[in-house]
């Protein structure tokens, strides 16, 4: 995935606008790591990792505003609402207690999803330039599939 070169001004208090195909990339990555975390064999102590964590992932990279930016203290969240971060927050305290059932190698590519996920809307909140000229939010998305396609 590439986008052309980006600049923007961080002090510019107007809010940024997806640039185009941006939104659907974005959510289209998301929804192959949703579909991958709903195809995990779970239990039923494991259904919220089936269920709400992966709709939290599928959530978090459909919903992308880069206007919920703050280029000063990084604090923007690039639309991503509080109960989705809490969600997908919630993971790394989940997997030793609740997804046992799950491989070692599961294990650690969901939570490379729960890690990545927040993280792009968060880059193209906070950096947009540097996010898409610089090919962050490329390797991003790369690191979702990589760890979605065993």
């Amino acid at each position: 995935m590439t986008f052309p070169s980006l600049s923007i001004d961080l002090a510019d208090p107007a809010p940024r606008e997806p640039r185009e195909g941006e939104a659907d990339v974005l959510a289209a990555a998301g929804r192959r790591a949703a579909d991958w975390v709903r195809a995990l064999p779970a239990p039923e102590t494991g259904r919220w990792i089936i269920g709400p964590l992966a709709d939290a992932v599928e959530k978090a990279m459909t919903s992308l505003d880069p206007g919920d930016r703050d280029g000063v203290d990084q604090h923007g969240k690039g639309g991503i609402d509080d109960d989705t971060a809490e969600t997908l927050a919630g993971l790394i305290y989940a997997v030793p207690e609740t997804a046992h059932w799950l491989t070692p190698d599961q294990q650690v590519r969901l939570l490379a999803v729960v890690a990545a996920v927040p993280g792009i809307p968060r880059l193209l909140a906070n950096d947009p330039g540097t996010a898409i000229g610089d090919g962050q939010v490329a390797r991003m998305c790369a690191i979702l599939d990589h760890a979605t396609h065993p």
